[in-house]
């Protein structure tokens, strides 16, 4: 009998990404796991008896000195419940920009587990949720927050599974939005660890401005609903050009806690985007065309009703460096850093007015000013050198074996590898571009026909990997 592989499922939002990507892509695709049905049959060869075990390693603070020998504890989750041995398939679900929970091990990661018999682990990102190396999160404690010793994480964290379990089974990456670059980075850099990858609605290219994701909303949003956004904004940028204007607005629109005129405005413009992005077009926009001001101020409760508090998802909420404002669902200062420092993914307004869905004042200079003010930060993010040391490995040609998967209606689709994109050069990759999905679709629990066939395909896929 074959033996059959471990499968290291690296998420991330997204999630949500969610991805931060987004925090919003990391909220929808958490819900959708944690509503997903966890496989009940378990294989009747199964060694282990844990259903969900949870638990902490001692990892490496920085992986790359041989005499700093401080560590964090990192937490992870395991489900065995499918898994046919020592030499089984695991699937490790490594979390991205949020805490992470049992949740991991269930859903569409536990159905392909069951398919191929395999174990199921899931890694808490370094500096999200309860995966903390400091007491706080200052600036200068955030210099270990990077993609490099993420990466070395997982590679880390198989090495110490692999002895203490006893496993044997080959590796395979799995991840969604910028765990999905994760996913790919790891199958890139660290081929002999990991046999193979998917990156789902993966970003792996960093931009320092990603105006098509402004551009993408304006299309969907349409053109009668996006003269109505647009009259509004206009309308409130004119107003809130006095300290009395701006106060008024701010408690029309329930933010008066917000300081900045343009951390306002972005919480309109994200509020919109989440609005098209998330099926609540239809509504947020009858709203607008009905009622006009009076109707945006409805759909913001809407979006705030269905994600929560989206004040505290603006950059001033990341001013806070304590750890009980950062380590529960998504980690906004730890994000940001990340943004300011490696990726960008800077959702600017569009050049070209008439694609336009968010204030010309969420530009570079906006985020420039956010990076100093949350981080002392003052130069742009070094997004050529990111892309030199992660992006441009996955189109050499040495690289293989990971699978592309993108949601044909997400606006993220525009940073991943794709045929559209015009850099799907390198022949090992696989790609596909789901019709009518969004971000991570095929990694919930949505199953129109489109998604089922991109999931399947994984699954083909992993047993060609696992059987190299």
């Amino acid at each position: 009998m074959k033996k059959l592989v471990f499968l290291v499922v690296a998420l991330s939002m997204l999630f949500f990404a969610t991805a931060k990507a987004d925090p919003k892509e990391y909220i929808m695709l958490r819900r959708s796991l944690e509503q997903a049905e966890r496989p009940q049959i378990r294989s009747p060869f199964r060694i282990f008896e844990e259903v969900t075990v949870a638990g902490n390693i001692e990892q490496k603070l920085d992986h790359n000195s041989k005499s700093d020998l401080r560590t964090f504890k990192q937490r992870y989750w395991r489900n065995s419940s499918y898994a046919r041995g020592v030499d089984a398939p695991v699937l490790l679900f490594v979390c991205g920009e949020g805490a992470c929970g049992e949740y991991a091990v269930g859903g569409q990661t536990a159905i392909h587990a069951q398919k191929l018999g395999a174990h199921v682990f899931a890694l808490e990102h370094r500096y999200y949720g309860h995966s903390q190396p400091f007491a706080d999160l200052q600036t200068h404690n955030l210099k270990y927050l990077t993609t490099e010793f993420a990466l070395k994480d997982l590679v880390a964290f198989q090495s110490q599974m692999q002895k203490e379990l006893g496993l044997s089974g080959k590796w395979i990456t799995i991840g969604g939005s910028y765990p999905g670059s994760l996913s790919a980075y790891a199958r890139a850099l660290y081929p002999h660890q990991f046999a193979g990858a998917l990156a789902s609605s993966a970003p792996v290219m960093a931009d320092l401005d990603f105006s098509e994701y402004d551009e993408h909303i304006a299309r969907m949003a349409g053109q009668k609903c996006l003269s109505a956004i647009m009259s509004t904004v206009s309308q409130i940028e004119s107003e809130i050009v006095t300290d009395e204007g701006f106060v008024a607005v701010k408690a029309e629109f329930n933010a008066s806690v917000l300081r900045d005129r343009d951390d306002f405005l972005y919480l309109l413009a994200d509020s919109a985007a989440a609005a098209v992005q998330y099926g609540l077009r239809t509504k947020f926009c009858s709203y607008l065309e009905q009622s006009g001001r009076a109707g945006y101020v409805t759909g913001v409760q809407l979006i705030s009703n269905y994600f929560g508090n989206l004040v505290d998802m603006s950059a001033q909420a990341a001013e806070d460096i304590s750890l009980a404002k950062n380590s529960t669902g998504v980690g906004m200062r730890q994000w940001f850093y990340q943004s300011c420092t490696e990726y960008g993914y800077w959702q600017n307004a569009s050049s070209d007015s008439s694609l336009r869905s968010r204030s010309a004042r969420i530009n570079a200079s906006y985020h420039e000013r956010l990076c100093e003010r949350l981080f002392g930060i003052k130069t742009p993010a070094p997004v050529e050198q990111t892309n030199n040391n992660f992006y441009l490995p996955l189109l050499d040609t040495q690289t293989s074996k990971i699978y592309f998967t993108n949601g044909s209606e997400d606006p993220w689709m525009n940073l991943s590898i794709t045929e559209l994109n015009g850099n799907l050069t390198n022949p090992a990759l696989q790609s596909l571009v789901i019709p009518g999905a969004a971000h991570c679709d095929d990694l919930g629990s949505k199953s129109t026909p489109a998604i089922v066939r991109a999931k399947d395909e994984f699954y083909n896929l992993s047993l060609e990997w696992l059987s190299l």
